[in-house]
């Protein structure tokens, strides 16, 4: 159970991250307003840490196998 956690904690991660950019995208055409900015910079900070934990998952279930 404890070694399904983490990739499915990466994806969510990498999720949100989608997520992120897709309202930013949607702030910057719509309203012009500056709050895009934020999501970005917490977009790209959620795909640094859910790429390298997915990477690491797969890391960890190749090498038991």
């Amino acid at each position: 159970m404890k070694n399904s956690i983490l990739p499915i904690f990466s994806v969510t991660i990498l999720t949100m991250a989608t997520i992120a950019l897709i309202i930013a995208l949607t702030l910057e055409i719509y309203t012009h307003e500056p709050v895009y900015m934020l999501i970005m910079k917490i977009s790209a900070g959620l795909f640094g840490v859910g790429g390298p934990l997915l990477g690491w998952a797969i890391a960890r279930k190749a090498k038991r196998k």
